[in-house]
């Protein structure tokens, strides 16, 4: 019995690896971070081992592969760390001359967790973030970050407000744009919680401010030279094949692992995936509903000709082209909600500009896409929320909440 038990809960763990009010993840990426703290039994290799699990799930939610090379420590502890070799080199204008390639940070054993400043792997993991290499770290909890109230709200609160991260514990926490700030007041309920309770406040004239500017925090479409498995994705053809195919008597899509195969998203084993295609299927068709389809395809083939048109190899162009980082940043919220959205932080219902409309050269070259010529973009915000809101209006928190 107590056998049975404990395998229920190991495989009901796993399930809640990634809490489904996360929202969409699709075409995001993620680093891993280990660490054993001091006093702690077993090793950061134990611990890889045991959310292997977990990052699998997170490579299937977002259609992005983990480098499983290890960047900082020896997990084997059989050499020596050394800084130069296992993370990074830089100049004296901060430009890196070497650096060590992989997702999955080790920080080691024995590293503390009140001691931020002795733990060189996680501050040049920091650093990869802040320029934009990753859009989150997954942890196996969030004492792996800190112990330390102050250390974590000190890491992570910038992280999250200012630079639209997540943080993403594999125990079913998280941080990001869609979680109200609970988690932060919680972990700073001491001394300093009125600081940081100003400091959460700030957190959210950021955010109405980054919706201001196109932007808003959640799962894109895979562009060409994003890193996904499938970057590139046709997904005119992949509508055509999804209508082709029609719909089940559940009103689902008919044989969405055919569709799938068809397009490149495949698994492990080499089968469609079913879930992508069911997915995008009843997204695209509330997009067509709502009368979006086509300005948002329309848009995404332009944003990728851009790329494109930049000349390069479109991953470096993706990963660190200011002209095109100012694109996504500006585009976001319309490829995740092209037909408006309910912000649940401000309680008021937004519709971002209409890429399709827009000459991305042009925004390509504002630091401030509200200079657009003309007025010609402008971030609409009002707030009476239109009834009856489809699921491709709503963020992901609320639609698990079954918030209309």
């Amino acid at each position: 019995m107590m056998l049975e038990l404990s395998v229920f809960l190991t495989a009901f763990m796993c399930f809640l690896a990634i809490a489904p009010a996360v929202g969409d993840l699709t075409g995001q990426k993620y680093a891993i971070y280990i660490r054993r703290s001091e006093g702690e039994k077993g090793s950061t290799k134990k611990q890889l081992d045991r959310i292997k699990g977990s990052i699998n799930e997170l490579e299937e939610a977002t259609g992005r592969t983990i480098d499983r090379r290890i960047v900082g420590k020896d997990i084997d502890k059989k050499r020596r760390f050394d800084q130069k070799k296992d993370l990074v080199i830089l100049d004296e204008d901060g430009n890196e001359t070497f650096r060590k390639e992989g997702d999955i940070f080790n920080e080691g054993e024995g590293a503390s967790g009140f001691k931020i400043n002795s733990r060189p792997v996680f501050k040049e993991l920091v650093r990869r973030v802040e320029n934009g290499e990753y859009d989150g770290i997954a942890v196996e909890s969030f004492d792996r970050i800190s112990r330390d109230m102050n250390g974590l709200s000190h890491f992570a609160l910038p992280l999250w407000r200012e630079d639209g991260k997540t943080i993403l514990g594999f125990d079913g926490s998280y941080l990001n744009d869609n979680l109200p700030n609970e988690f932060l007041l919680g972990i700073t309920s001491n001394a300093a919680s009125l600081t940081k309770a100003q400091e959460i406040a700030k957190s959210k004239i950021g955010r109405a401010e980054a919706i201001d500017l196109g932007f808003i925090k959640a799962g894109r479409p895979e562009f060409i030279g994003s890193g996904t498995k499938a970057a590139g994705l046709d997904y005119r053809e992949a509508y055509r094949l999804m209508k082709k195919n029609g719909e089940n008597n559940r009103g689902g899509l008919n044989k969405p692992g055919d569709v799938a195969k068809a397009m490149g998203k495949t698994n492990k084993r080499g089968l469609g995936e079913n879930k992508w295609a069911s997915q995008w299927y009843l997204k695209l068709k509330e997009y067509e509903r709502l009368g979006m389809l086509e300005a948002w395809l329309t848009a995404y083939e332009r944003f990728n000709q851009f790329i494109v048109d930049q000349g390069g190899y479109p991953g470096v162009k993706w990963r660190s082209d200011k002209r095109v980082a100012r694109v996504k940043k500006a585009t976001a919220g319309f490829f995740a909600y092209p037909a408006g959205i309910k912000v649940e932080a401000t309680q008021e219902f937004v519709r971002f500009p209409n890429v399709a409309s827009l000459d991305l050269e042009v925004l390509a070259d504002l630091d401030d896409p509200r200079e657009y010529p003309e007025n010609g973009f402008k971030v609409r915000r009002v707030k009476t929320i239109p009834k009856n809101l489809s699921e491709v209006q709503i963020q992901g928190r609320s639609r698990v909440a079954g918030n209309r």
